[in-house]
Parts: structure tokens; sequence; C-alpha cells
């Protein structure tokens, strides 16, 4: 992975917030209708995330984008985020789009790889010439896992927010989004909802 470097391109001009934000459960108690949809491995999966992230957008697109967090994921418990991600040019009229792959690894060390797939667009209230604050959207493919989420399937949506650091020094006009750290270029949150389906003995 590419190293963090402060972005030339003028809509990253403001890059990086400084925060790790944790991340919330939604969870599917036990017992619920979601546990164990149709008794066949089949849960409804839901996270409520917030995460930090780097940007190599040093040179012209496509750039390299790794995102990582702790996450509570409604049926894994706690859990390790980390998304490795390709921004090219937007199509369809995106400002971005967005490929690469999401894995969780549990506390026991068994890991959940999806692809993923989407696009980032500059939040339309964000009103800044050179605005800070995204909007982005990923469909999810469960693709398989290790340890006793091995021929792991299923689905998903993400749905977020993302903002850039805003400048720092005596002309800053907002320090609650100061970077206060390096290595990182800003924070995220976003909401997953999907379907995580296990082969029978892995429930």
């Amino acid at each position: 992975m590419n190293t963090l470097r402060r972005s030339s391109v003028p809509i990253l001009s403001h890059a990086g917030l400084a925060v790790l934000a944790g991340f919330t459960l939604l969870a599917a108690p036990a017992g619920s209708p979601h546990a164990d949809l149709h008794g066949q491995g089949k849960a409804r999966m839901t996270i409520n995330a917030g995460t930090v992230f780097n940007l190599d957008a040093s040179g012209p697109l496509p750039w390299n984008h790794e995102v990582r967090g702790v996450l509570q994921v409604s049926n894994l418990g706690n859990c390790r985020g980390h998304f490795a991600i390709t921004i090219s040019a937007g199509t369809g009229g995106r400002a971005f789009d967005l490929a690469g792959t999401m894995t969780l690894t549990t506390l026991a060390g068994d890991k959940l790889v999806a692809s993923v797939v989407g696009w980032a667009d500059p939040d339309p209230n964000d009103l800044k010439p050179a605005p800070t604050t995204f909007i982005l959207h990923y469909d999810a493919t469960i693709t398989g896992g290790t340890g006793a989420l091995t021929g792991a399937r299923g689905h998903g949506r993400i749905d977020g927010a993302f903002i850039f650091s805003g400048p720092d020094g005596p002309d800053d006009t907002d320090p609650t989004d100061d970077r206060f750290c390096e290595g990182y270029a800003g924070v995220a949150t976003w909401l997953y909802e999907g379907v995580l389906i296990l082969p029978r003995g892995r429930r």
C-alpha cells in the first residue's frame, strides 16, 4: 500500500478530519427472527460504523485508498475492519467510482471477505468551492471466509459519508476538523445492511 501524501488536487486540498470513531452494534438478538432466517444459516447482518482512512492522491487517477476501524457486527461480535479500495474517475455522472475489498476479522481470527463496488459524490449540502464532505455507496458481495466463516456468502449495501480534514493554522475557521495525528486523510461514517449465509454446521 502506498503511503499517504498530501494531495495537490483542488477537490482534496483541505484533506483530513482527525478522529477514529467506534462502531455501534445494531444487533439481531439470539432468538430473534433475524438470527437464523428459515433455519438455513441465513442471518441479517447490520453494522453501524465509523472509520479512519488514508489516501494516496499524489498523482493522476486511479488512487489507492485504505480504511481501518474497529467494528461491532450484529452476528459476529467485535471485529476489525479493513478496506482496500481503488478510486477511479466517476462514470454515470458520479464524481468517483470505488472498487475493492472489505475484510472483517473476528476476535477469534476468522475472516469474512467481500468485494465492494460503488461511488462517491460531493455532499450537495457542502457548498464550499472545493467540498470536503462526500456521500458514498457500495454494493457488497460476500465472497468467502476462513475458519468458522469458511464457505460464507451473502450480500449487502453500504451507505454513508466521509469528510476530509480542514486547514490548520491561525486562519482556520473550523478547528474541530483539524488533523491531530499523521497517517490519515479523514474519517467516515457508514451503515451496512445485508444478509450473511453460512453452510450448515457453521451457523
